[in-house]
């Protein structure tokens, strides 16, 4: 009976630990597909301002309209994460800086529509345009804050128990997770990885691949 119940306790951590990997996999799997995606999305509407004849104001409600879409989206998935202490705030933070960068790009939006509705009376045509730099600095400011945020993201792969020397030394995840983890930012972003001026969501994950990198062990390596 003694030993049944050793079974059965064994069995109940070592369900725990695979579930604590599943999330924490989930959830930086996860995040770097929405800093990819908020790339991608940056970079193509970079890209159709240059080309010949681009209408800038069609160009700002279309680029705003996919960030939208994106990070409705990214709520929906990050929405249904779970995660243990101490980063069991994490997902929500991010939630909650995406909920306002929608409502500021709704702001850009709203903007650009009335520029390309053409001149209406009664429109403060010069209070809009005074307006539009201060929504995108304070797009600046969440992004820069999501930067800041990395770190615990990093820290969900992070396994609390100790080892021999009082360190936690381990990931949750394997070698080859880790590995794929890496794989995906590197051909999320390639060469931005390496570049000196980098935007916010570039350092953010440049920041997530220099931990991926540290010296930490895996949870399939010796403890």
């Amino acid at each position: 009976m003694k030993k049944l119940l050793m079974c059965v306790a064994l069995l109940a951590i070592n369900g725990m630990a695979f579930a604590q990997e599943n999330a924490s996999l989930a959830f930086v799997t996860e995040f770097i597909r929405e800093l990819g995606a908020t790339e991608r999305i940056r970079s193509i509407g970079e890209l159709e301002l240059k080309e010949k004849d681009a209408n800038p104001i069609a160009g700002s409600i279309r680029n705003s309209t996919r960030v939208q879409l994106e990070l409705r989206s990214s709520i929906g998935m990050l929405g249904g994460m779970h995660l243990k202490p101490p980063v069991d705030g994490v997902p929500e933070s991010i939630i909650d800086l995406y909920k306002q960068k929608i409502e500021l790009h709704q702001g850009l939006i709203d903007i650009a529509s009335q520029f390309s509705a053409g001149p209406k009376p009664g429109v403060d045509y010069g209070k809009l345009s005074a307006e539009m730099p201060k929504i995108t600095a304070s797009l600046e400011y969440l992004d820069e804050t999501l930067f800041k945020v990395t770190p615990a993201v990093f820290g969900a792969l992070i396994d609390m128990k100790e080892d021999s020397k009082g360190h936690a030394s381990h990931l949750v995840i394997t070698k080859a997770e880790r590995q794929k983890l890496i794989q995906s930012l590197k051909s999320s972003f390639g060469s931005k990885l390496s570049a000196k001026n980098q935007n916010y969501i570039v350092s953010a994950a440049s920041v997530l691949l220099s931990y991926l990198q540290k010296d930490f062990k895996c949870s399939d390596e010796p403890w």
